[in-house]
């Protein structure tokens, strides 16, 4: 198959006396890919790989991927590590010491029961306790020291918020000066399309993580809080045992998974009645 150029993956907004990513790679520094099973990182990965194989850079290169157990998808490790296979690159797995993220919502909710226990938009401790914080504790302890590019495939169109995300910035509980040591985050396809991503994907494998061609529109947890409607009721029906246990939560807790927006009325169907029972009781003593 013919290959098309290479998509630009250069930082025009990065600051002409900050660190550029693709210096340091050229100049030997690690590549850390981040990689979650979604298209997005797929593409990353894809990309990345091709430039650094036709520009020769010469630094470590390994993928890394935090695992929210229960609350993922039943097939995205496997998917993940078939990915670093057919690459070629070590992959390493990491988790939260404590469990898994419905470990935590369990563990907020017993804290204080007064507060609602669900990730949220503005409270996104699934993102920060168990994927940035066990990334951040495997890159201090595998690279002590030199210079470490963390590649995350996040874009722009996405979201307004990612759209507002800085493509270069200094990890900064990773880095330490006085250890020589410096980590920096870097979106190279910030800027892609949606049909870049995909494009990028069929130029190469082709393969994509089932959820898509189950009907998902994007991949993160079986039933993110911030997802579509269309992928929640996806993630229930093909992850049923995890929907049972997120639907179990609002009825223990009382709190919905969303603000007005209760997890169990996607798929009741799929739920035990105690369960069922006990949401229809929080719903009427709310209302």
């Amino acid at each position: 198959m013919q290959q098309l150029p290479l998509f630009s993956v250069d930082a025009p907004d990065t600051p002409d006396d900050s660190p550029k990513p693709l210096t340091l790679l050229r100049n030997g520094a690690t590549l850390v890919l981040s990689v979650s099973g979604g298209k997005d990182s797929d593409a990353m990965c894809h990309h990345l790989l091709e430039r650094r194989q036709t520009e020769g850079w010469s630094g470590d290169v390994a993928m890394v991927h935090a695992d929210l157990g229960r609350a993922e998808w039943h097939n995205t490790t496997e998917y993940i590590q078939d990915l670093a296979w057919r690459k070629g690159i070590p992959l390493h797995i990491v988790r939260w010491t404590q469990g898994d993220l419905i470990d935590r919502i369990w563990q907020r909710y017993h804290a204080d029961p007064s507060r609602p226990c669900w990730p949220s938009s503005k409270v996104r401790y699934c993102t920060s306790d168990l994927k940035r914080a066990p990334i951040s504790r495997w890159i201090r302890h595998t690279y002590p020291t030199g210079k470490v590019i963390c590649a995350i495939g996040l874009r722009a169109e996405e979201s307004t918020s990612r759209a507002k995300k800085q493509t270069v910035t200094v990890r900064d509980d990773c880095t330490a000066p006085t250890l020589n040591r410096l980590v920096l985050n870097w979106l190279p396809i910030h800027d892609w399309t949606s049909d870049d991503v995909w494009h990028c994907i069929h130029q190469h494998d082709g393969i994509a993580h089932p959820a898509y061609m189950l009907g998902n529109t994007r991949l993160s947890c079986a039933c993110c809080v911030l997802a579509s409607v269309n992928d929640l009721l996806n993630g229930a029906i093909h992850n049923s045992e995890t929907y049972r246990e997120l639907c179990r939560i609002e009825a223990v807790t009382g709190y919905s998974f969303r603000q007005d927006f209760w997890l169990s009325d996607l798929q009741p169907n799929l739920l035990p009645e105690s369960t069922r029972i006990a949401v229809h009781n929080h719903k009427r003593r709310i209302a």
